[in-house]
């Protein structure tokens, strides 16, 4: 059975099928409504119901705060239609920016700095990401988070990891050169440096999750703040780690910034190193007073946070941006 789904305030109208999520409806009638990961781990697709009866699906914990919930906000995908729905919700704007490759360069053995300069500005926030077009497959988008703060100069950096089969990883690592054009969309995300407060900062990244939490940790440098901050950055093997030297530098530059990387792989013999991610982050203290910032994959995101739950931290002073790759 379908029904007919309208969103406020674009007013823009189309059918969704019982079956088919709202996000799933949207964009099979190439509706651009905003979302993220489409797997209900990062909130980007908040929306309010107004009217109209629904399913909701199961999504990451704490994207929906309990006052969000009780004025009828939903993860739209992962919310099914029922009946005609109207719905609060943002369409966003078919703008697209060119953008030149000016700077490919291998971070680890399966990670590449992948250096962008759109033709005009591309503005955005700290912690945000950039929906990429995959060349040759327009049809096809991916999600990068920019690894620095806007820079005067224009550029944009993202760390891109390789994945077998994947259609955007795979041209850029074997096919991609320095003046190829890539599209891009507009930024998106709500993850994002806090800096209304002076508590310490506490931040857990897994694999490339570490992109935007550098932006964040540089954000917070370059506004001038001095509280303390402590980065557990994880991997699975040693070779899997990449800015090592890079982190260490900040370290010896700034006093108040501590890093601990870790790894999972038990076998990984020449590692001296901390070992497991969580439960280093469980081993270093208590983090109740600390503002909290999160990125990798669900798992470890669901995880992090019943672990910082259990160490008594808000979870208003819990963010994260979860994503999932795509193949």
């Amino acid at each position: 059975m379908e029904f007919e789904i309208c969103l406020e305030p674009s007013g823009t109208c189309f059918k969704a099928d019982e079956s088919q999520n709202i996000v799933e409806a949207a964009k099979a009638h190439n509706v651009a409504i905003k979302h993220g990961c489409s797997s209900g781990s990062c909130g980007d697709c908040k929306g309010t119901i107004l009217s109209g009866e629904s399913e909701q699906g199961p999504f990451m914990p704490l994207l929906l705060s309990p006052t969000e919930r009780a004025a009828g906000m939903a993860i739209l995908c992962k919310l099914y239609p029922r009946s005609n729905m109207h719905l609060q919700a943002e369409v966003i704007p078919k703008n697209i920016w060119n953008a030149e490759i000016v700077g490919l360069r291998k971070l680890a053995w399966n990670v590449l700095e992948l250096r962008l300069r759109p033709a005009k500005p591309y503005p955005y926030r700290t912690g945000q990401y950039a929906r990429v077009a995959v060349p040759g497959h327009e049809d096809q988008w991916r999600s990068y988070s920019m690894a620095t703060p806007p820079q005067d100069h224009g550029e944009l950096v993202f760390h891109v990891r390789e994945l077998p089969g994947g259609l955007f990883s795979q041209w850029l690592f074997y096919q991609a050169q320095c003046g190829n054009s890539i599209t891009l969309g507009p930024s998106l995300g709500e993850f994002a440096l806090h800096p209304d407060n002076d508590r310490p900062i506490l931040c857990i990244a897994a694999g490339t999750g570490l992109a935007p939490i550098e932006a964040i940790i540089q954000e917070s440098i370059d506004l001038g703040q001095n509280r303390p901050i402590h980065l557990f950055y994880g991997a699975k093997k040693q070779r899997d780690l990449y800015h090592l030297e890079t982190l260490q530098q900040w370290t010896q530059q700034y006093v108040h910034l501590t890093v601990t990387p870790t790894i999972s792989d038990a076998e990984d013999a020449n590692w001296s190193g901390a070992r497991r991610l969580l439960p280093s982050v469980a081993a270093k203290g208590h983090w109740q007073n600390h503002e909290v910032y999160l990125c990798g994959g669900p798992g470890m995101i669901e995880a992090a946070i019943d672990l910082l739950l259990s160490h008594d931290v808000p979870h208003e002073h819990i963010h994260f941006d979860a994503f999932a790759p795509n193949g």
